[in-house]
């Protein structure tokens, strides 16, 4: 069984949309939700930026477990079932490792020739890439601000 790194989603692609709307999903995205044993990717428009907040299986059952966990009659939970649980959409992958992505999740995440699939670990985003980097642009000084509260993790195991 692989651990670690190799079932992350890491790094970021760009590529290509066809004129049919197909998207090459980038390989190493592709080994991550083959270990999920899922040719499925679960894309939903982000609630706070033009992208499509994405992931396997494993993603979508931990997102679903956290809104369950909810006091069902909250209106945070109410809310997240609007606009995040009926919004997912189900995109299938098929043997070239390509998805078509739905006009209404092209246009959310105004997506035109090129889509940027940016890795954040246990799920990832797509985006249009001039978007993507005006965004970590803006980012840049929060980022090294953060990096300097990162404290060294408590061993596997250990003490």
């Amino acid at each position: 069984m692989r651990r670690g790194a190799e079932t992350l989603f890491l790094g970021s692609y760009v590529n290509k949309i066809d004129a049919k709307g197909r998207l090459a999903t980038p390989a190493r995205f592709r080994r991550v939700l083959d270990l999920e044993k899922s040719a499925v990717i679960y894309c939903i428009p982000s609630t706070e930026e033009p992208c499509l907040e994405c992931g396997g299986a494993d993603y979508i059952e931990t997102l679903m477990a956290s809104i369950t966990a909810l006091d069902p009659f909250s209106s945070e939970r109410r809310s997240l079932e609007l606009t995040v649980t009926a919004r997912i959409t189900e995109v299938s992958l098929d043997k070239e490792g390509r998805v078509i992505l739905p006009k209404k999740l092209r246009s959310h995440a105004s997506l035109d020739g090129e889509a940027l699939f940016a890795g954040l670990g246990h799920s990832f985003q797509i985006w249009a890439p001039e978007e993507f980097r005006r965004v970590t642009e803006a980012e840049e000084k929060l980022t090294g601000e953060a990096k300097l509260s990162l404290r060294n993790p408590t061993p596997v195991g250990g003490v």
